[in-house]
């Protein structure tokens, strides 16, 4: 990763010093709650800002390309921006400093060193832009700092119906200020909603639209200000309202000085006078080391070393991929994606996890079926949301010990009914085990976790295969849970359940060395040996072992043909070969490109269900692998080719041959709680149980020693892993403070910190 940058570990950030090969984007948000924030920062400064409120409601406040930071030398005109770009002149000394709590881009143009911070305060619903800069001539210097934001105030209703541009801007010199204000009629009843850019500073001049600061070209890298245009106090309406502030700034010879501009949504300018008289540069920077003590916070409660090899892959984990989980919270609104997340969260914030549990929970029925999506609503039935309640439970409780979760009344969606959370659970069980076709496996409805297995006409009711295996291991968690609250009547009732739908898969969606996918009615099925394309699925192979459904020789034979199949050098394709024409018995899935996402692609969520299944199997090579291949820079698809941050994890990687190995949708993903649960509980084998810590490695040669830390329950465990005989799987002795321990299971210890040796 040196063409770019590196990881710098003791500052604890990545810094870039060169082009990377895409966009690299960190991301900001405040706590999730009533009003969210969620700022893209990329490594020029832009990308998109979003606000959500409690009910949904989402507005798109900053457009994607569409904010950026201007600084003007007075004297001889010469505009920059501190990346370098949009504004053409050059600049040295570049560097963009990733933090989990803070972007950071700075540089020197003729003298003038610049360092622009973005952040957004753990506490408060804007973002902050703190534009810092030294003076480094032996001449005073006067400059103007121009602060652009279109904001197009667009977005989606509570229902996730999408509202348009009716905007005006309004402009308040006095205060430093734009407001930008949207009245589309289909906001109502929420009312106008408004959005604003102000600064700290005194102002020069503000204005309120995008063709006032821009040619008519409407190009950022060519603003009127390279030719000597200055804030003139207008403001306008359109679809295009933006907030322009110029700031003057003098600078004494080799001093410094500072402007800060804030961005956010308001109920108007009382609001955005009140904020300001709040805030100061002293305030931001407080702000801003708050959110640094947050972050470093949750980093702190678990940490890995894997070897020199894996410093990088590592510094993932240990720095970026808590705050990667987190915001996924604020960006997301399904309620497989949040259940999910909630499972890697509870690692290192379990309360925040459990809340956001609770809120999801709220939106099952009283029949035991999920909503796909619930801030804002989407009311489609996807059949695979009821199962990850059947996931979740346990491992929240198997995590934090926290039984009284089950006990929580939880509303069920827009019904006078409530119930407690065990209650919810039962419901689920009830509906998945009844809601099935008539081979006996649970519907597919609209779709389940492949949003592409989408109904046509032609393909009449279909049976999802992947979902009565997830049913299956649901009917074990549970009843495993069920035993431990004493309700052994609905814990024989699960160990049935899972009998039946294993005994149905086995004689339905077995194909002969792998199982199916999909049945439709008329038992045309997708995923098997039979049809030329789209033969197998990785999916259905890892969940048959997950879920318990495989015998030990069907087991093997599923990831035998995972590896022969699925198993490209860029990660792990969820179908092959893929469709290449649409077919009306199968639906949207085979509409998408060949090669790409779910049709081909190497689909990163689902590799991590492969490497569960690895370790299930003792698979230690090959789960290792797994990891490698999805972590960024995997020797086989490096960062040069997949274009892809150092520090996030991927939603997948294309392999169309005009370019291979490509890289898509950073940050948004499942593969982040994932493959954090991957790695230390099944690879690293540090997992959570109901007694305590399960001490379980499944671990590669490649790693001969590695150590975590990991905080449970409010003990701190430092775990060192012996693996230098290579044995990779089963441990041979574990000594717990210095004492030989018998068993695998480390005590429940509540406080304190404690050694752990573990040879295998």
């Amino acid at each position: 990763m040196t063409t770019y940058g590196a990881f710098d570990h003791e500052a604890g950030c990545y810094r870039l010093k060169n082009e990377p090969p895409r966009k690299w984007r960190n991301i900001h948000y405040n706590r999730p709650g009533p009003v969210e924030y969620y700022v893209e920062a990329t490594h020029i400064g832009d990308g998109h800002s979003i606000v959500r409120f409690d009910d949904g409601f989402t507005i798109d406040l900053v457009g994607y390309d569409c904010k950026y930071l201007y600084i003007r030398d007075e004297e001889t005109g010469v505009v920059f921006s501190p990346a370098g770009q949009p504004a053409p002149a050059p600049v040295s000394d570049y560097e963009c400093a990733f933090f989990p709590e803070k972007t950071e881009i700075s540089s020197t143009c003729q003298d003038l060193r610049v360092t622009w911070r973005i952040f957004v305060p753990h506490s408060e619903t804007f973002e902050a832009w703190t534009c810092s800069i030294q003076n480094l001539s032996g001449r005073p210097r006067k400059l103007s700092v121009f602060g652009y934001a279109l904001m197009p105030m667009s977005g989606k209703t509570r229902e996730g119906k999408h509202f348009g541009r009716t905007n005006y801007s309004n402009v308040y010199p006095a205060d430093s200020a734009v407001v930008v204000t949207n009245r589309n009629v289909k906001i109502f009843p929420k009312g106008f909603i408004h959005g604003y850019m102000m600064s700290l500073n005194p102002c020069l001049g503000v204005n309120g639209y995008r063709d006032h600061f821009t040619r008519a070209d409407y190009s950022v890298s060519a603003p009127r200000i390279l030719y000597g245009w200055n804030c003139d106090n207008r403001a306008d309406e359109g679809p295009d309202c933006a907030g322009i502030i110029q700031i003057g700034l003098d600078l004494a010879p080799h001093a410094s000085g500072r402007t800060d501009f804030v961005i956010g949504h308001c109920d108007g300018i009382d609001d955005v006078r009140a904020l300001r008289a709040r805030l100061s540069p002293d305030r931001l920077d407080e702000l801003c080391d708050e959110q640094s003590r947050i972050e470093r916070g949750h980093a702190a409660m678990f940490q890995v070393d894997t070897g020199e090899e894996n410093r990088d892959r590592d510094a993932l984990i240990n720095l970026f991929v808590k705050k990667q989980m987190t915001s996924y919270l604020i960006d997301k609104s399904g309620f497989r994606d949040n259940l999910q997340t909630d499972c890697g969260i509870a690692m290192y914030n379990y309360p925040m996890a459990r809340a956001n549990f609770l809120r999801a929970l709220s939106s099952q029925k009283p029949s035991g079926e999920v909503l796909h999506s619930f801030r804002p609503y989407n009311r489609l039935t996807y059949s695979d949301k009821p199962a990850w309640i059947l996931m979740t439970v346990p491992w929240l409780i198997k995590e934090s010990g926290d039984f009284d979760l089950l006990q929580e009344v939880v509303p069920y969606f827009e019904s006078s009914e409530s119930g407690a959370v065990w209650d919810h659970v039962k419901r689920t069980v009830n509906y998945l085990a009844h809601d099935t076709g008539k081979r006996g496996l649970c519907r597919q409805h609209f779709a389940d976790w492949n949003d592409g297995l989408e109904p046509s006409e032609k393909t009449g009711e279909r049976e999802s295969v992947m979902v009565s295996q997830q049913f299956c291991h649901g009917c074990l968690e549970i009843a495993e849970l069920a035993d431990r609250v004493g309700d052994t009547a609905f814990a024989a009732e699960c160990r049935a359940a899972h009998r039946v739908m294993a005994a149905a898969l086995n004689q339905n969606a077995w194909d002969g060395r792998w199982y199916q996918r999909t049945i439709c009615e008329d038992g045309y099925p997708l995923g098997s040996d039979q049809h030329a394309e789209a033969k197998i699925f990785l999916n259905t192979q890892a969940w048959a072992i997950i879920g318990g459904v495989a015998d030990p020789e069907r087991a093997a034979s599923c990831m035998a043909a995972v590896d022969a199949y699925c198993t490209k050098p860029e990660g792990y394709v969820i179908c092959d070969p893929p469709l290449t024409s649409y077919d009306e018995r199968i639906g949207r899935f085979s509409t998408i490109m060949p090669h790409t996402n779910t049709n081909g692609g190497c689909y990163c969520h689902a590799s991590a269900f492969k490497a569960l299944a690895d370790c299930l199997l003792g698979r230690a090579e090959e789960a290792w692998q797994t990891f490698v291949r999805v972590a960024p820079d995997n020797p086989e698809n490096p960062i040069s080719r997949s274009g892809m941050e150092p520090f996030s994890f991927v939603n997948k990687f294309d392999l169309l041959p005009q370019a291979p190995g490509k890289s898509g949708y950073a940050w948004r993903t499942g593969t982040a709680p994932w493959f954090t649960m991957v790695l230390i509980e099944w690879i690293l084998g540090v997992r959570r149980g109901y007694d305590g810590l399960i001490i379980d490695p499944c671990l590669s040669k490649r790693v001969p020693k590695a150590t975590i830390k990991r905080s449970f329950r409010g003990a701190v465990f430092h775990v060192t892993i012996d693996n230098t005989a290579g044995r990779c799987r089963g441990v041979r002795s574990i000594t717990f403070n210095g004492k030989p321990l018998t068993g695998t299971t480390i005590p429940d210890m509540r406080s304190g910190e404690h050694t752990v040796d573990v040879v295998i």
